[in-house]
């Protein structure tokens, strides 16, 4: 019969414990050293009780590249959700509601900006009203339409003619048509794989319509890279032919235009109603807004309240708004080593004040800022930061140094955060260890104050993401490339009395109209890891019926040129998956494209010994016994089975024997043991579909056992 710490025999079964843990999960330090879980897998805290973490859904898939910054916005009963990825953007839409809608649309991105009247067209010459002749130098590339490959013209030269007041412009080639515009089109939009994209939205009197803002800054490999590209300006919905449209951002407007694109290597915010754009050596700049209501322009970068300032010798990454009381609107304006707040002042000739919050601060990434409740958190390159009025470091006792220990800094800029509003969450994802992507998540609880992480889990594989407070649940990206392929059809040559298809077109036996569709996506391959392995999009889809035995044939339209060109006789396939946009927080599974599976989650206890105290963390007895565990007695507000696992060890630096599993449900009273270690973690498991967990109370039955370790 064992002894209690007082010397007294300890009765068997009479020393009942509620295990107490304390909340988070604690990665750095030793096992031994604190009293807080040591290990879980998305597992998160409520009431500082460990709960898993939701389920999530599979809304839409694209294959035209990992997204690499999104925005979110419901209009009229529809949310609107954009994706900048390495070849453009792409749309989906929702309910705001519930998950279901339409999508991808890949949005038009036009060549031409800054639009001038033209007056007059001689073939290869064109006139313009006004001195346009620092506007048309030689070299200079234009178009005459917003179309996606539009015929592009080089100017040899330009006159101006002051008896007139008109410029004549020389080109290269000569015009097709009679051109009533001319647009510039010196920088033009070209698929990358090194973009981050920032997006904001702006509404406009003039048309009375949101504007979205994109900036593809290419700064995923450098954060400090110092090439820039032109902010591009469309609508957040689409015009009447359900399309979505994008054009460059250019001074072009107010009273002295200078018709310059505007480009940063930073990106772009909007402190209403001013836009605001930035990049390197803390450039800073902004456009004018008139006061007259329905004369603002997001074109006019030259009236009284436009400015531009240099506030630092280093980059400029990313602004947001603030609240700035008297002085409004306000913004936070984030460099690489620095923090800087503008405020508008109201007073000529200036009209904004810039502030250095602090000039000793760092930031991780472009995307590793979140706002919540009016706080601002960010990661730095080895500590957190939160701004609230003032900086300060946010403290982390838990998983700082095992962050920043493994994180892949070479892929820094791909480090994003977001927040989970419900539960009071800001996560941050990160690659750990040689990953080139996010494997794993910190999170920040702001209400408890406490710390946890993924656990390097499933969900945690995202590359960026957004919350909106209308759509209920977040809304996150994922860069696994996942296919599944339809049975082949086979191509044929081209029907008798029909013409050899265009580089874009295939022939297909019989009628696969449905089977390929309009918007469906299609390939050449069933491997797609193969070298030409390259998704295409159907455009049209047209089948004739022919009454023989071949019952007629489909003529096929893709998106883009089929390259390497394909023979009779190759195979084409329905594909679908892709990189998948989920929907976070939806149930308790993981419900793909083609099957519901469980989402696994576990929590680990701290340390249990007489040693370092009871299970209940309330008296320190500092016995040298060993623990012997008699029953144990669940609570926990549960759904399908779970298991629990003993980890024992002898002393605090060997390795754990494992006893167990021992499974139970919600309707288990208790589970008998004869387990016996000097130190003990008890591990909880749920990896079944639709399971799910809160841990309560549990009770544990433990007496002294053997001095022995």
């Amino acid at each position: 019969m064992a002894e209690t710490a007082a010397g007294n025999p300890q009765q068997q079964y009479s020393e009942i414990y509620t295990l107490a843990v304390v909340a988070g999960i604690k990665r750095d330090g030793t096992q031994f050293e604190s009293g807080d879980f040591t290990d879980g897998v998305w597992c998160r805290f409520q009431r500082n009780r460990p709960k898993k973490i939701g389920g999530y859904r599979a809304l839409f898939n694209n294959y035209r590249g990992i997204t690499r910054g999104m925005i979110v916005s419901p209009q009229n009963g529809v949310n609107y959700i954009f994706g900048g990825n390495s070849q453009g953007i792409d749309v989906f839409t929702t309910g705001t509601t519930i998950g279901l809608g339409s999508g991808p649309y890949e949005a038009l991105i036009y060549k031409g900006y800054s639009p001038i009247p033209v007056v007059s067209v001689s073939t290869p010459n064109f006139v313009v009203a006004g001195d346009k002749t620092t506007i048309y130098k030689t070299g200079t590339k234009v178009c005459f339409s917003q179309t996606v490959n539009p015929t592009i013209y080089t100017v040899l030269f330009s006159t101006f003619n002051s008896g007139t007041n008109q410029t004549t412009v020389v080109l290269g080639t000569a015009i097709i048509g009679y051109p009533t515009i001319v647009y510039l089109a010196d920088y033009q939009f070209a698929p990358n794989n090194a973009y981050v994209w920032q997006f904001d939205i702006q509404y406009s009197p003039a048309g009375g319509r949101l504007n979205l803002l994109a900036s593809p800054g290419v700064n995923l490999a450098n954060i400090d890279s110092g090439r820039p590209t032109q902010v591009l300006i469309g609508s957040l919905t689409p015009d009447t032919n359900d399309v979505w449209s994008f054009s460059g951002l250019s001074d072009s407007a107010g009273q002295n235009p200078t018709y310059k694109p505007i480009t940063v290597d930073g990106g772009v915010c909007v402190l209403y109603p001013y836009i605001f754009v930035y990049g390197s050596n803390g450039f800073i700049a902004n456009n004018h807004v008139d006061s007259t209501y329905i004369n603002q322009s997001p074109y006019d970068w030259n009236g009284a309240t436009a400015n531009q300032v240099n506030m630092s010798a280093s980059k400029i990454i990313l602004g947001k708004p603030t609240r700035g009381g008297t002085n409004s609107p306000s913004g936070l304006f984030w460099a690489t080593d620095s923090l800087i707040r503008v405020s508008f002042t109201g007073a000529a000739p200036y009209y904004w004040r810039y502030d250095i919050v602090s000039s000793q601060i760092s930031i991780i990434s472009s995307s590793s800022v979140v706002e919540m409740d009016g706080t601002f958190y960010w990661m730095g390159v080895d500590r957190f930061y939160v701004y609230n009025g003032q900086v300060a470091v946010l403290p982390n006792d838990k998983n700082v140094n095992w962050l920043f220990d493994n994180l892949n800094f070479q892929y820094r800029q791909k480090v994003w955060a977001t927040k989970v509003p419900r539960y009071n969450e800001i996560w941050f994802f990160y690659p750990r260890g040689t990953a080139t992507e996010c494997t794993d998540a910190i999170i920040y609880n702001v209400k408890d104050k406490i710390w946890y992480d993924a656990g390097s889990a499933e969900g945690a594989q995202r590359s960026s993401g957004w919350t909106t407070e209308i759509f209920p649940t977040p809304i996150w990206a994922d860069w696994n490339f996942t296919t599944q392929f339809s049975q082949p059809q086979t191509l044929i040559d081209a029907p008798t009395g029909q013409p050899v298809p265009a580089p874009n077109q295939v022939y297909v036996q019989g009628d696969v109209s449905q089977e390929f569709s309009p918007g469906d996506y299609i390939s050449f391959t069933n491997n797609q890891n193969a070298t030409n392995f390259i998704p295409y999009r159907v455009d049209v889809s047209t089948y004739t019926y022919v009454p023989d035995a071949t019952q007629g044939y489909t003529l096929i339209t893709l998106d883009k040129i089929i390259n390497p060109a394909v023979l009779s006789g190759d195979f084409i396939y329905y594909i679908s998956g892709g990189y998948t946009l989920w929907q976070q927080e939806f149930g308790l599974n993981k419900v793909g494209d083609v099957a519901e599976t469980a989402v696994y989650s576990s929590i680990t206890t701290a340390d249990i010994s007489w040693i370092g105290g009871t299970p209940s963390q309330d008296t320190n007895t500092s016995v040298n016994r060993r623990m012997h565990i008699r029953r144990f007695e669940p609570d926990f507000l549960q759904s399908g089975e779970m298991q629990m696992t003993i980890l024992g060890r002898k002393f605090a630096n060997t390795d754990s024997e494992v006893s167990g599993p021992y499974v139970f449900t919600d309707q288990t009273g208790k589970i008998d043991l004869r387990v016996e270690h000097r130190l003990i973690k008890l591990k909880f498991e749920s990896n079944c579909i639709n399971g799910n967990y809160e841990m309560g109370r549990n009770m544990i039955t433990a007496e002294f056992g053997d001095e022995r370790p």
